[in-house]
């Protein structure tokens, strides 16, 4: 085995701090073009051992930078020891996936024609995000195509391929640009590049003039952001005073003849089922809009709990609900809770939520609504689920107030702009505080909110039936990427 270098692990850094700083809320989103190539250089240099090490210090660079904000929002709930361990594991974890890369990177280094190389390169990044984003509870922050959102020339064909296909195309450019800058007979490598970008920018373009105009059922819509200080959201001291503020921003509803207004997730602070005071908001607020969609908590039969979202309309009926199907752990429910619960505080005074199987449509009339609730925005097939079962238009009810004021909010957002492209859907976003929008089919943001500002704002949202080539096939494209990376493997493994 070589001996470790110096200037490795500062490629490894170098490579770690373009990508972080590629991300919300910093966003030079232009980095991730050229972030990999450091690593690329250090892991085709190296052994198979060394680049383990190095890719590790790349992805733990990268994490430690773009997710620092993890350990204030677990101290705001644990404590200064307990917050450094957890958001530090959670970092190692991470940088594992890089490790691997990396070291997939080196094995192969020695025997293929650098296109060859780039796929493979390219493939195995996709596959390690895919697994990242559903393996355990499943971590799908930060894929390396959420950090390209503002670029919407180039994530249109993400109603194809996804978001892993942006990622895709982000290493594979990377790994083209590095063959191009160490060869000096790669004016080819460079030629390719430029290809590929008019030939995606030409799917782009056409891709955003054709859905950025308004097209489909036009719906006249409110959004509330309450922030309420996460403290104060789960105090039943503050229950009255809470919810007269949200009364005062609806207020502006009042004779605007909505057809939709969307409340974030737990802006009810108890169950609508049978507490007075919850009841008797939702009947004074709900008469502004033909029909409202309010978060809040529910229980079954079996006294199980849901973080939900109810549809309710002007006079006040409730349609049905939608309850969460993917849960935050530490957040909605503790694992190993005999264990782990004297460690780690649930963050509401309800206890563990249960898990939904089921991505309910919310319909009344012609509206055909999707909802998500804070994490499920995470997982494109969630979304996609919905969809198909015939949503017309997305919404997201969050609460981002428990990130405080840092970079999570901002990076929390965008994953809403590749469901709107992934699905052609307008999404309707409604955080308690965070970024409250409105993002139309091509991924435009049409409204937009401040962080940590109390408002209720009016559009237009319009619904539509579209069906992508996405929707169609799913994430097909990653078992590619996988099929494809085995067969290299393989290979070299023969040779």
């Amino acid at each position: 085995m070589k001996k470790f270098r110096a200037k490795y692990f500062f490629l490894a850094i170098l490579s770690g701090c373009l990508l972080a700083i590629s991300f919300p809320k910093i966003n030079a989103f232009y980095l991730a073009w050229i972030a990999f190539i450091p690593a690329v250089y250090t892991a085709l240099r190296n052994c198979v051992k060394n680049s383990l090490v190095y890719g590790f210090v790349f992805g733990l660079t990268c994490y430690a930078i773009s997710l620092f904000w993890m350990f204030p929002f677990l101290k705001f709930n644990t404590n200064t020891t307990q917050a450094l361990i957890a958001s530090s594991l959670l970092w190692v974890y991470l940088a594992l996936y890089f490790s691997v890369w990396m070291g997939m990177l080196s094995f192969s280094r020695r025997h293929f024609h650098p296109i060859v190389s780039s796929l493979y390169a390219a493939s195995s990044w996709v596959i390690l995000e895919y697994v990242r984003t559903y393996l355990f509870t499943g971590f799908g922050w930060n894929l390396i195509g959420y950090s390209q959102y503002s670029f919407l020339y180039a994530i249109q064909f993400a109603d194809i391929l996804g978001v892993y296909g942006i990622s895709f195309f982000v290493v594979f450019v990377n790994m083209l640009l590095y063959y191009w800058l160490q060869d000096s007979r790669g004016k080819l490598f460079f030629l390719y590049v430029i290809g590929l970008f008019i030939a995606v920018g030409t799917y782009g373009y056409v891709k955003v003039h054709s859905y950025s105009n308004p097209f489909g059922d036009k719906l006249k819509i409110g959004v509330v952001q309450p922030n309420i200080d996460q403290y104060k959201k789960w105090d039943e001291k503050f229950i009255k005073e809470n919810l007269a503020s949200i009364e005062k921003l609806v207020a502006n509803f009042e004779n605007e003849d909505l057809d939709l207004a969307v409340y974030p997730e737990t802006v009810l602070p108890g169950y609508l089922q049978y507490e007075g005071e919850i009841i008797d908001f939702v009947e004074t607020v709900s008469k502004y809009s033909k029909l409202n969609l309010f978060g809040g908590a529910s229980y079954d039969a079996e006294d199980r709990i849901y973080n939900s979202v109810f549809a309710i309309t002007a006079d006040n009926k409730n349609l049905g609900k939608h309850d969460k199907n993917h849960l935050v752990i530490f957040g909605e429910y503790i694992p190993f809770k005999s264990l782990l619960a004297k460690y780690f505080g649930i963050l509401n005074t309800l206890g563990d939520f249960s898990k939904s199987k089921y991505m309910n449509v919310l319909k009344y009339k012609s509206m055909n609504v999707g909802a998500t609730i804070c994490s499920e925005n995470f997982f494109p097939n969630l979304s996609r689920k919905i969809v198909l079962s015939g949503a017309k238009i997305l919404t997201n009810h969050t609460n981002d107030a428990w990130f405080l004021d840092s970079y999570a909010p901002y990076q929390h957002f965008v994953m809403n702009v590749f469901r709107a492209i992934e699905n052609r859907k307008n999404v309707i976003v409604s955080a308690n505080t965070g970024i409250s929008s409105v993002i139309d089919s091509a991924g435009n943001i049409t409204k937009i909110t401040s962080v940590n500002k109390a408002e209720s704002f009016i559009t237009d949202a319009y619904q539509n039936n579209v069906i992508t080539v996405y929707d169609k096939i799913g994430n097909i494209f990653c078992y590619i990427c996988m099929f494809f990376t085995m067969f290299i493997i393989v290979i070299v493994f023969i040779i």
